[in-house]
């Protein structure tokens, strides 16, 4: 299925529909939750990258989020959360949060389909392209500041620093 030609693609009345859709013709190995929740691995050259999608109708709203799988630990916090701003900045599509309850480090982005609208295949496989590009540039910052023993600073300007072509 090529997914950036909706020309095929059937309308769906569920979201998580045309989700599972751009996961199969990516061939993820993935499981869909009848709450309303579709978990996803997608392969990446640091890790495997932990997303999830749910769908909340009462808002209008599709939304992804991609674990680091990270933990930060309560003396790291505050440089965290600067290191979140800063890459934050460089962002286009989604952000980055740390959350208070467990210290996790994750990718989150949603989109609204307002009256009815509904997302395509081509947009769901773009919200999971973006979360594992985000994943894989910025994964390496949080790793050198949470265990590498970095500043901000430089886990920053390691997380701007981008080769070209591949070795």
């Amino acid at each position: 299925m090529d997914l950036l030609s909706d020309e095929y693609a059937p309308a769906t009345s569920d979201p998580l529909d045309a989700v599972e859709q751009a996961v199969i013709a990516e061939q993820y190995p993935y499981d869909r939750e009848e709450n309303g929740e579709l978990h996803l691995s997608v392969p990446g050259a640091w890790r495997d990258h932990q997303m999830w999608f749910a769908w909340r109708p009462e808002l209008d709203a599709l939304h992804i989020c991609s674990s680091l799988d990270l933990k930060v630990t309560s003396n790291r916090f505050r440089d965290v959360c600067e290191l979140v701003a800063r890459l934050n900045e460089k962002l286009w599509l989604g952000h980055f949060d740390v959350w208070v309850e467990d210290g996790s480090v994750v990718y989150r982005h949603a989109i609204s389909l307002p009256a009815g609208e509904n997302v395509s295949p081509a947009q769901a496989a773009t919200m999971i392209s973006a979360a594992q590009e985000a994943g894989e540039r910025f994964y390496p910052a949080f790793h050198f500041l949470i265990w590498g023993g970095k500043n901000v600073e430089e886990a920053t300007a390691a997380a701007m620093f981008e080769t070209a072509g591949e070795a």
